[in-house]
């Protein structure tokens, strides 16, 4: 009899273990993966005959580089019919959606807007003479993206920026005395903000630049201290850093949060408060969104 209830025992053992086993391979293979989860989420194309990484990229307003990397393709690599690609979230240049009604033009776009025709055909990539195809998706750019930096007072200032993990600092003019920017200026803070564990460069978004000389103009022209700039894109995580939209910095000398509450105050900017870390999240976007880390 005690041979027979240790196998009984054993055999009740081995079900209830079976059953754990089955439940969890049952939930491994209904729930989705993350990648699939996330691809739920964004919005998506399917690829039809005469599309191309540049036609696509111009109808959702976004550029050919951000959907490359959003998608994993090699430049020159043909696309497949059928295939799905994810639209990433973030615009060419930074401003808002329009999708184009019947009977629009570029004329009464920018009056409904109050942006130059011009300035929505360059942030488009559009012949101002032609004809808007309904349905298609423009970026009516920021004011900034069409004005040319306009300081207070005299010609931008310099900035003094310091990348606290390499210990490297650049002084850099941002933008000329007409306001314009300095490529080459932009080119040396990029790589300053370069992803520190691949040393990858990516050129900083111009909003974002925008958004840098404005923070340093209110702060008397204190230093930038950058702690992460550009972030090479993981596996189905899309961030404003794998973009060149974001910095995460400090100003010595002034208060984390007052860096914080002045960030809160710039049109369509990201902006994240980490007091125990000690730095701020500033990134360009396409809607105002502000937090606080705990």
């Amino acid at each position: 009899m005690r041979r027979i209830e240790t196998n009984n025992r054993f055999i009740s053992r081995v079900g209830i273990l079976f059953s754990a086993t089955a439940l969890s391979a049952l939930f491994l293979f209904s729930a989705p993966p993350p990648d699939a989860q996330c691809r739920k989420a964004r919005k998506t194309h399917v690829v039809k005959s005469g599309d191309s990484i540049a036609k696509i990229a111009d109808y959702y307003g976004v550029s050919q580089r951000d959907l490359r990397e959003m998608n994993k393709l090699k430049k020159g690599k043909p696309l497949r019919m059928g295939q799905e690609l994810l639209i990433p979230n973030v615009l060419r240049v930074s401003g808002k959606k329009y999708k184009v009604q019947k009977g629009d033009t570029l004329a009464s776009i920018g009056q409904k807007f109050n942006r130059a025709p011009k300035d929505i055909a360059l942030a488009n990539k559009l012949d101002p003479n032609t004809a808007l195809p309904v349905g298609r998706v423009l970026v009516i750019p920021d004011k900034e993206n069409a004005e040319r930096y306009k300081p207070n007072d005299g010609a931008p200032a310099a900035i003094q920026f310091l990348r606290v993990r390499t210990g490297e600092r650049e002084k850099l003019t941002l933008y000329n005395k007409f306001g314009a920017l300095n490529k080459s200026a932009v080119q040396r803070l990029s790589f300053l903000a370069r992803d520190h564990k691949t040393n990858k460069v990516k050129r900083l978004n111009t909003r974002l630049i925008y958004l840098i000389q404005k923070m340093s103009d209110h702060f008397d022209g204190k230093p930038i201290e950058i702690i992460s700039g550009y972030r090479a894109q993981s596996s189905g995580n899309e961030s404003q850093h794998a973009f060149g939209r974001a910095l995460d910095f400090r100003v010595p000398g002034v208060s984390t949060k007052s860096v914080y509450q002045y960030c809160r105050q710039l049109p369509r900017t990201g902006c994240g408060y980490y007091p125990n870390d000690g730095f701020v999240h500033m990134d360009a976007r396409e809607k105002k969104t502000f937090w606080v880390s705990k």
